[in-house]
């Protein structure tokens, strides 16, 4: 074994030294004359202009695959059965409060009763398909809690939404037509239902002017782009004709008493990880009753992948102009509220609110309150409240309270408020 060593370390050593001497005994390079230099310029350029006719051709083959699928594109592809197979997802509120005074069913001594009781307040069933490749439909009834054990059972949203029209390859402007029974779009929190707000329960302002829950309503809904000013913002407007009535400066309007409701919203991205929103509304019923709103809201978010962080500010302002017996001509509320999110799972919020009494505007009702929220996935959240009122009315005036809610989702589920970030 060590002379075989021996034999190969041998070789090894003789072939570097042949290597040696044939570099040694290699011809100088000559120093090139300008018609060599010139012949080398010739090659080169011939060798590039073969190189551009190589990346011609297969430009114009990639061009070619591109139209090929486009025209398949056009062509109208076979739908699985399974498309249209609704999603089907259900929701549950369950809640507890702790009061210092007696509460009643929409703050009206002549309700029930709902304090220091756990309550399961409210539960949804979701369903939404494709009907065909013109509309998608909507379909939301609710269970809702009028008393300790005792629920109503209705329809808060139910409509079909054209995607396009009859005759027209695309929608105008974006234009989107919703039909049926749906959450019209004024302000801010109006459309968003009870499991999505950022607090246990609508603000102040909100159920003054709107209803305890805010409100739904039969129509039909517009929704389409403006012109934008600049490349960093996006203006859209909302216009809708729904049934009166159903609101609370309008308790007497009649189903057949058509309202209008017009909505304009901004958006601008102010730099990377900012952006701001800010709508603007109006409703009347029968031009003798109006109801305007401003809403705005503020969002930061670092842009950083991986950070859980993020900031938002909002602001709601309601303004009436009312002309019913029993109201006063002018009353208002404001709604501000603010949440920041501690971690990946963990938000913290807090929010003030102050309305005028719709028959009285010379009093009004303050709210002060503050939030942790906890979201163990999108599927589950459960949240602390603390709350305190001061008000020109005597059930109200000094009531402090303290929350437990619990909400949970079953099933697939639809796309979160942007103020959630998991």
């Amino acid at each position: 074994m060590q002379s075989a060593v021996r034999r190969i370390a041998g070789g090894l050593a003789a072939l570097a030294c042949a290597t040696e001497l044939a570099r040694a005994q290699e011809p100088k390079p000559t120093p090139q004359t300008p018609e060599d230099l010139q012949k080398q310029i010739e090659d080169l350029r011939r060798a590039h202009d073969e190189e551009m006719a190589d990346l011609r051709d297969e430009i114009d083959k990639l061009s070619e695959q591109v139209s090929e699928a486009a025209r398949k594109s056009q062509t109208p592809a076979q739908q699985s059965p399974s498309i249209f197979n609704p999603a089907i997802t259900a929701f549950g509120n369950f809640y507890y409060s702790n009061d210092d005074e007696p509460v009643y069913l929409d703050n009206d001594p002549a309700n029930p009763e709902i304090g220091d009781q756990f309550r399961f307040r409210e539960a949804e069933l979701d369903i939404r398909a494709p009907i065909d490749p013109w509309a998608d439909g909507v379909l939301i009834a609710s269970f809702e809690e009028e008393a300790q054990g005792d629920y109503s059972t209705g329809i808060e949203e139910g409509y079909v939404l054209l995607k396009k029209l009859p005759l027209l390859d695309s929608a105008p402007a974006g234009l989107k037509l919703k039909m049926g029974r749906f959450r019209p779009a004024f302000g801010r929190f109006n459309t968003i239902h009870l499991h999505d707000l950022p607090a246990p329960s609508y603000p102040l302002a909100l159920q003054t002017f709107l209803g305890p829950e805010g409100f739904s309503a039969d129509g039909i809904s517009g929704q389409f782009f403006l012109p934008s000013p600049g490349e960093k913002d996006v203006l859209d407007a909302t216009v809708q004709v729904i049934d009166g009535g159903q609101l609370p400066i309008d308790p007497t309007g009649d189903s057949t008493d058509l309202a209008t409701l017009a909505h304009v919203k901004w958006f601008r991205d102010l730099a990377p990880g900012h952006d701001l929103e800010i709508g603007t509304s109006a409703w009347t019923s029968n031009a003798e009753d109006q109801l305007y709103g401003l809403d705005a809201t503020y969002h930061w978010k670092p842009f950083l992948a991986g950070e859980w962080k993020s900031f938002l500010f909002g602001a709601e302002l309601f303004q009436a102009d009312l002309s019913g017996a029993g109201f006063s001509p002018h009353p208002s509320g404001v709604d501000l509220w603010s949440q920041y999110q501690i971690d990946r799972n963990l938000y913290v919020g807090v929010r003030f609110s102050r309305a005028d009494e719709l028959a009285d505007e010379s009093l009004d009702t303050k709210t002060y309150g503050t939030f942790l929220t906890y979201y163990t996935t999108e599927f589950l959240r459960l949240r602390l409240g603390y709350e305190h009122t001061d008000s020109d009315q005597a059930q109200l005036d000094g009531l402090d309270s303290a929350s437990f809610e619990l909400n949970f989702v079953i099933g697939s589920h639809p796309a979160e408020p942007y103020w959630v970030n998991l």
